[in-house]
This record gives C-alpha cells, structure tokens and sequence, in this order.
C-alpha cells in the first residue's frame, strides 16, 4: 500500500507539472519608475519651469542600473545607465527637468539617512516638440 501511496504522489505532481508547468525561473525584480509625461518644446529657455518628481522608496541592498531619460512619448529610450551599489533603506527619490536655453538639464537623486547624496544627470536637446516621458528607473541586477 505504501507504494502505491508514493506513486500516487508523484503522478499528482507529474500531472501538475504538466497543468501548470515548471516553476518559473528566478528573475529580477520589476523595476523602480519614477516619471510624468509632459508637452516639451524643442526650444526651451531658462525662464520656462521645471517639472519634478519625488518618490519616496524602499529599496533592498543590491547593485541597480540606474536610468535618467527623457522619451519622446510611446517611444523606448535606450539609455546603458550607470551602475550603483546601494544598501537597504528607504530612499529620497527626486528629479527635475530643467529648461535652459536650448537645451533641458535633467538631473536626478537618491538619498537616505546616514549616506551621501548620489546623483546623476544629463543635458538633453529635443529634435521636436512633443510628448515626452520624463524619468528615471532602477533595475537590480
């Protein structure tokens, strides 16, 4: 009977398998977004506002390709990012947009209690004006 018991056991979980499939595989967590979509001009000056965005976010210690980008809307940026080795905590997340004369300065960081300010930022001149995406994401590695 005890066999039978045992077989039994692994038919149900061969037959599992089969219904539901293997387990998945261990992926990366979704990644970390802060962003707003907004009409940028191709022409911007220094007296027009800056747009920002604050997250706050509790983030696990981990290496992250940290992005900074500004997407023409329903575009994908392709932006390699840079890398940050980051410790557990949570986060003062912040970005601003800043119009300068004819050219947008778009700068991001990343702060908890105890630790440096990390920052990272780019220039960015647009080829239209449009919709754009305007952010920045996290990705652990």
């Amino acid at each position: 009977m005890g066999k039978r018991l045992r077989l039994g056991a692994v038919i149900a979980v061969f037959a599992a398998v089969l219904a539901f499939g293997p387990a998945p595989a261990t992926a990366a967590p979704a990644p970390a977004v802060v962003e707003q979509t907004r009409w940028l001009t191709n022409a911007p000056n220094s007296g027009m506002a800056p747009v920002s965005m604050h997250r706050d976010i509790y983030l696990v210690a981990a290496t992250y390709t940290w992005q900074v980008y500004t997407c023409q809307d329903g575009y994908t940026c392709i932006d390699g990012g840079r890398s940050i080795a980051l410790n557990s905590g949570w986060y003062s997340w912040d970005c601003t947009l800043t119009p300068q004369d004819g050219y947008y300065s778009e700068n991001c960081s990343l702060e908890t209690p105890g630790s440096p300010r990390a920052t990272y930022g780019k220039a960015i001149t647009l080829d239209s004006s449009a919709h754009y995406d305007i952010g920045s994401k996290l990705q652990a590695r």
